[in-house]
């Protein structure tokens, strides 16, 4: 599968060294017709701050941490955030190899200036964008006021608004509210057959097993009102094999 668009976020406390690998980052998805979005971090604080946004850290698909001066925790909170995507280190030294295998990483590389360092971390980076291509993240990690779920994302009936910031989602076992907007999770999970069939309502097309032209029902017999054209609901639908009932 190709990879058309990828998030990478980048922690060191040297800017100017963090300028140039965002840099390099970009000319090589430029070169693979990626489209990327670079996030750049030298304040280990700053990006501790934006991992508590969960909807945030759902999108980024690459993380690359100088291990020192403060971000040598960022892996591991990461992690035990939710966070499921590829994780390089790019260290001085090899002092935070045993973390980097704690937290799952990807790939350990040292950090200098010379040609074959460029060269390796340029052949790796590459690897990783394969990596992140065929990344197939099967749960979505949601908490709300310190309660934490991972749901496995077949299991989920539908995400619904409740209010701005607060979303319900409806999955087999139960549902949960947590603090994220529809927009989020319908560019998250659009291409794991989640589509918006309401201004209030995010729908995996697994569980549509009637579509109405002015509801759908799902597999556990619930309706769900649409907002959409039903022809084009109808076409975006189909290709999951789903019954439409009689107008």
């Amino acid at each position: 599968m190709k990879l058309d668009k990828v998030r990478i976020v980048l922690g060191d406390t040297n800017e100017q060294e963090l300028a140039y690998y965002a840099t390099i980052c970009r000319r090589i998805c430029e070169n693979q017709s990626i489209q990327v979005e670079i996030k750049t971090y030298h304040s280990s604080n700053d990006l501790l701050f934006d991992l508590d946004d969960k909807p945030f850290l759902s999108l980024v698909s690459i993380l690359i941490v100088r291990p020192e001066d403060g971000f040598e925790v960022i892996p591991t909170t990461a992690r035990k955030q939710g966070y499921d995507g590829l994780i390089l280190y790019l260290s001085s030294s090899l002092s935070h190899c045993l973390q980097a295998f704690d937290s799952g990483a990807y790939n350990y590389l040292i950090k200098s200036g010379d040609r074959k360092s460029f060269a390796r971390f340029c052949l790796v980076f590459q690897k990783t964008l394969t990596a992140a291509s065929q990344l197939h993240r099967q749960y979505i990690a949601l908490s709300c006021a310190g309660e934490y779920r991972q749901i496995d994302i077949d299991d989920i009936y539908y995400f619904k608004g409740a209010t701005s910031r607060m979303i319900q989602v409806e999955y087999k076992g139960g549902s949960f509210q947590f603090v994220s907007t529809l927009r989020t999770l319908e560019e998250r999970l659009h291409d794991r057959g989640f589509i918006r069939v309401h201004r209030s309502y995010l729908v995996a097309s697994r569980a549509v097993s009637l579509l109405l032209p002015d509801v759908l029902t799902l597999s556990n017999g619930q309706k769900i009102p649409i907002s959409r054209n039903h022809a084009e609901l109808k076409r975006e639908l189909g290709r999951w094999s789903v019954q439409e009932g009689a107008k």
